[in-house]
């Protein structure tokens, strides 16, 4: 394997395999594909050695992808709706 493949390797690894500070019961339930959650249950227990969450790892996943994606998605809701879809919101008990 070469060093810039390895290198990108690590860096997926230290961006998505790693315990979330979310609580995940305190979060909403989602459905996804069976194939999805298989995949997903296999990374998990391979890579993250059994120490990370599926819920730890779709946080992560999902926090990377907004932070990449702010401004196309920004763009893309205000062009819907005057507020920012970024804005803390007030979770409903």
């Amino acid at each position: 394997m070469n060093t810039k493949k390895l290198n990108k390797s690590q860096d997926y690894k230290s961006f998505f395999i790693k315990q979330s500070d979310e609580v995940a019961r305190m979060g909403k339930t989602v459905y996804i594909s069976k194939e999805h959650h298989e995949r997903i249950m296999k990374i998990t227990q391979v890579i993250g050695d059994n120490k990370v969450s599926i819920s730890s790892y779709l946080h992560n996943v999902l926090m990377h992808h907004f932070e990449d994606y702010r401004n196309e998605i920004e763009i893309l809701y205000m062009q819907k709706n005057s507020s920012s879809v970024f804005k803390p919101l007030k979770c409903k008990s």
